[in-house]
């Protein structure tokens, strides 16, 4: 009867702990569209700064939605294991926001001059200083009124004069007038999360993979500054989470189609050493909780292998000496043994998937399908005016643009408003 009453009061603890669980999902989400739709109302064109008491008030935020569970009345000790490891994983993200955040705004948003005046573009302040110290720059300013230019965030509030730099060479412009690269750019973008409007710690996201990016023929690559947005931790985790999972998806059909000598294991694996690896490790651990003979199994099979690497006759008979215990030193050399050696016939899943893409024309409907995707999973409310999915996939290519573009069903994105 005991038995039966503590597995009903285990039954019944573990139903409430995950309803506690299965509330603070519902609430966080919640709390996460409240955020949305008051930045919306908050952002509208500003571009806000990075501030601490911003990114700690978020901090805060995200410690009191863990704490859910004890506002249930619910211990952390009580919940299941996986729940308990991934609220630990949780707090170690938040721990090393800013180690892995940015540490300078992404966009510095410097206006490019060409010799008539014409804003071409917003740089960085690197580039700018480059065109300076080639001698084919100037620094120059502009008024505001005259440009009609917004969200400037290289001049003070109050100013009527804008930073800029100006060629000294006759420019080759060949972005159409009014189209939605022109709007891309030479209009500033604001330093927050596309996502969630957030300006604390921000991580630089590549919206195609890095790992495919990489792979990529330079012209996909070199100036191609459209495929890389602002996401905070919090949405680029969550982001991460469908492309890996995109990811998998396409490299494990390509496997199947292009038959079992793709299907192989990274790593190849010896069970000989995996087993020695195994006995020390319980050795080290666990000796005095497990059976004598057991422990003599084990301790003969680390000693077979220390003294079949061990080159000098005195110190072998030591190590098969049975008397004699085996001291910390040499357990340790046993756990760390190799037992994994990376399998030269192995592709990586990224080199398939590259490598399947035959000519351009697959390239491109490869990077506009992660375009899609990302606007798909993320639903970004604040992506940079002129940002399209059909926008120029290669450095130098240009678009066809049609003033009826939005009738045609094309994503675009002008100010905060989405043409779908």
């Amino acid at each position: 009867m005991n038995s039966i009453r503590s597995t009903s009061r285990m039954a019944v603890g573990t139903l409430l702990a995950a309803t506690a669980v299965s509330c603070y999902i519902i609430l966080h989400k919640r709390h996460r569209k409240k955020l949305k739709s008051n930045s919306n109302d908050k952002r509208d064109n500003i571009l806000p700064s990075t501030t601490d008491d911003s990114t700690d008030t978020n901090i805060n935020d995200d410690v009191d939605n863990n704490n859910f569970y004890k506002q249930m009345g619910i211990s952390e000790s009580n919940l299941p294991t996986h729940i308990q490891r991934e609220i630990y994983k949780e707090r170690q993200r938040k721990k090393k926001a800013q180690m892995i955040s940015m540490k300078t705004p992404m966009y510095d948003n410097i206006y490019m001059l060409d010799q008539q005046g014409e804003v071409l573009c917003t740089i960085s302040n690197k580039k700018a200083n480059w065109y300076i110290r080639k001698k084919i720059g100037k620094w120059s300013t502009f008024k505001k009124k005259d440009k009609d230019i917004n969200n400037s965030n290289n001049c003070k509030e109050g100013e009527e004069e804008v930073k800029c730099i100006q060629l000294l060479f006759e420019h080759n412009r060949t972005n159409k007038k009014g189209s939605s690269e022109e709007v891309y750019l030479t209009s500033a973008k604001q330093n927050i999360c596309v996502a969630c409007g957030s300006d604390g710690y921000h991580i630089r996201h590549y919206i195609v993979p890095y790992s495919y990016r990489s792979l990529l023929s330079k012209e996909y690559k070199s100036h191609m500054s459209h495929d890389i947005v602002i996401l905070c931790p919090n949405c680029h985790v969550d982001c991460e989470r469908h492309s890996k999972r995109r990811m998998k998806n396409m490299e494990n059909d390509l496997r199947m189609k292009l038959g079992p000598e793709y299907n192989v294991s990274p790593v190849i694996e010896d069970s000989y050493l995996a087993n020695v690896r195994s006995c020390s490790i319980a050795l080290a651990k666990w000796k005095d909780k497990m059976p004598k003979e057991k422990v003599a199994k084990y301790d003969t099979v680390v000693r077979e292998y220390l003294a079949s690497i061990c080159t000098n006759e005195e110190e072998k008979s030591e190590i098969l000496n049975t008397k004699k215990e085996l001291n910390k030193s040499q357990l340790q050399a046993a756990c760390g043994v190799k037992y994994r050696v990376k399998n030269p016939n192995y592709v990586p899943g990224a080199n398939i998937v590259v490598q399947s893409l035959q000519d351009d024309k697959a390239i491109e409907q490869f990077i506009l399908d992660w375009r899609n995707h990302f606007l798909d999973t993320v639903q970004p409310q604040f992506m940079p005016n002129g940002w399209r999915v059909d926008n120029p996939v290669a450095c130098g290519t240009r678009s066809d643009w049609d003033e009826d573009d939005e009738k045609l069903g094309v994503k675009s994105w002008f100010g905060n408003t989405a043409f779908l």
